[in-house]
């Protein structure tokens, strides 16, 4: 008797699971054929978003515009088509207008970050940082791992100089990504600018530890110890810099500079010359130039150079007059002449 009862549980079971089975397999095939409704549904509107995305990249705005005012009709692509269209406005220079196309997308789509993120860059770029500033916190809400928004919140507080909010906005996006080489640079130039020098030094050791073929990290490491008088150090990271990227005139203009310090003035003249090649009328470089022969005790080289400087720029006296290589001139006839002189047209 028992093991008719326990075979008709058995047969019951077998059944109850079978049937379970069956209203299974016909739930996943209607989710599948649901889902696969919905992608053929958006599939031509992808197709458009692409090519606007095509178009867009050659510069063709009319064309890529188009396409994305399609894609608008579609109610789960629309976000990101307003955004393409406020960026393609945007490149045209029509703030006003690509601002409207954003907070089109923000309200179609309120709670992707991706979208306040996108918005957020576009008002960071446009100098509206406070406003920036609340659009990244709110995609920090929606994503809190998104370091990228806390690093440009840094950019934003930075530049509205308000560097405590910067430095601890750059310490969270390096918590998140610790190997990130710009938010170390950026912090790195912070510190320097609000004259914390050791800690500048350490963000830009990091820096070149994870780049050590980009200059700019080296460049401005000699800045920190050329502030502190540590003129070797800085030269060896200068031409450290100048190996990775000897073309850049404003890092030959301040090595021509550096050596001019340390009472090299033929070597300070390599590099003046060598800017001076790409940039013939730059007047710092020529007033420079005017200096490197005053302390190389060529006087009528000198007052020729400085003579042009002064042409080009007349606040370019002001700098003589309290430049010490100009010193032993104050007294001098011809020195006063090109001083007094007046503007002639170029």
């Amino acid at each position: 008797m028992f093991y008719k009862f326990l075979k008709a549980v058995i047969i019951i079971a077998v059944f109850l699971l079978f049937t379970l089975f069956y209203y299974l397999g016909i739930i996943k095939i209607r989710v599948r054929n649901k889902g696969a409704k919905i992608l053929g549904d958006i599939q031509p509107f992808l197709n458009y978003l692409e090519i606007g995305e095509l178009y867009q990249k050659v510069g063709d705005f009319e064309r890529a515009k188009e396409a994305y005012e399609k894609v608008i009709e579609c109610p789960e692509l629309a976000s990101f088509a307003w955004v393409n269209i406020a960026k393609i406005e945007a490149a045209r220079n029509h703030l006003k207008t690509a601002k409207e196309y954003y907070l089109r997308a923000v309200e179609t789509d309120s709670e992707s970050y991706e979208i306040l993120y996108n918005y957020a860059n576009f008002l960071l770029d446009i100098q509206d940082y406070e406003e920036a500033i609340e659009s990244y916190d709110k995609a920090l809400e929606k994503e809190p791992s998104l370091a990228l928004a806390n690093y440009n919140k840094g950019v934003a507080y930075s530049r509205m100089e308000k560097f405590e909010q910067a430095i601890e906005s750059y310490n969270k996006s390096l918590k998140m990504n610790p190997d990130d080489y710009f938010c170390l640079f950026d912090l790195g130039i912070l510190y320097y600018e609000i004259g914390n020098i050791k800690e500048a030094v350490k963000h830009f050791q990091k820096a070149i530890e994870l780049n050590p073929k980009e200059g700019k990290a080296y460049e401005y490491m000699a800045e920190c110890f050329k502030k502190t008088s540590q003129f070797d150090i800085a030269l060896t990271l200068y031409k450290r810099a100048f190996d990775l990227n000897s073309d850049d005139i404003i890092l030959q203009y301040k090595m021509g500079d550096l050596y001019l310090i340390l009472g090299q003035a033929e070597e300070a003249m390599k590099y003046f010359n060598n800017a001076l090649e790409s940039n013939s009328v730059d007047v710092l470089l020529i007033y420079k130039r005017a200096c490197t022969y005053a302390d190389m005790g060529d006087k009528n080289k000198s007052l020729k150079e400085l003579s042009i400087a002064i042409q080009f720029n007349p606040i370019i006296k002001d700098m003589a007059l309290i430049d010490k290589c100009f010193t032993p001139y104050h007294e001098d006839e011809e020195f006063q002449q090109v001083i007094n002189s007046r503007r002639r047209p170029l």
